[in-house]
């Protein structure tokens, strides 16, 4: 689980990095590692940097950036990291909904609150990503996890997986339906159907223009302009609606 911690202010900083390293020890099977932050710039470079952070502790009264400006940038960017607030007002409680923020914690922190937050987040994250389906392929079958999926298309009555690593897999000519085939991945909040033989996974997707789809920031999709405004939509209000499987 990757942590990105930002804070400006340096005493609050040590202390989350206290209660960091305690967690980390006390849950070494996590393969826990984090990265501080002084300012929300820095951050921001380094997610794009590195494809984003499982979870990021930020303070929320910072200067030039504060942490709800943060927070929309790295949705928009597309990072849908668990977003925990770490804050001395409550006033900003109701402005952490917009970016749909995993916990809100009042300052001064206290250990228990932070690992309970921190435990949370980890459940969450490990419960997604073990969700997968089975793709029978000319070979053998093949289990795929949603989160390795940027998207799949129909073509000559076979599927085609386009995966985060950059490998495909291809399955079997089928007999049904695509729309029926992938209604495993359809029925989770992270994918929509693009047309009728194509259906996208919104977790990757880092920009949506008006005939292309940019995957992890590099891989390419030219859909129709139709399906490119329907996209738009739809990964919009996955991370500002909230993006936790249906």
């Amino acid at each position: 689980m990757k942590i990105a911690i930002c804070d400006d202010d340096e005493m609050c900083r040590a202390q989350i990095i206290k209660f960091t390293d305690a967690y980390a020890s006390k849950h070494e099977n996590r393969n826990i590692s984090y990265t501080v932050f002084s300012q929300a710039e820095e951050l921001l470079d380094v997610a794009q940097k590195i494809g984003g952070f499982d979870v990021y502790l930020l303070d929320i009264v910072m200067p030039d950036i504060n942490g709800i400006e943060l927070g929309v940038q790295l949705r928009k960017s597309g990072y849908d990291g668990k977003i925990i607030y770490l804050t001395s007002s409550e006033e900003f409680a109701i402005d952490s909904f917009k970016v749909k923020a995993f916990n809100y914690i009042l300052k001064p922190i206290e250990i228990k609150s932070l690992f309970s937050a921190l435990d949370e987040a980890f459940e969450s994250i490990s419960t997604k990503a073990e969700k997968s389906i089975i793709v029978k392929t000319k070979e053998n079958s093949v289990r795929l996890s949603f989160d390795r999926i940027m998207y799949a298309q129909l073509s000559r009555r076979a599927i085609t997986y386009y995966l985060t690593n950059g490998k495909t897999i291809e399955s079997v000519q089928i007999r049904a339906p695509f729309s029926e085939i992938v209604k495993e991945l359809l029925e989770d909040s992270r994918f929509i159907l693009c047309g009728t033989n194509m259906t996208v996974n919104l977790h990757h997707i880092t920009m949506v223009e008006n005939d292309l789809l940019i995957f992890k920031d590099t891989y390419k999709v030219y859909p129709s302009k139709k399906s490119c405004r329907e996209i738009r939509s739809a990964w919009s209000d996955f991370w500002f609606n909230g993006e936790e499987s249906k």
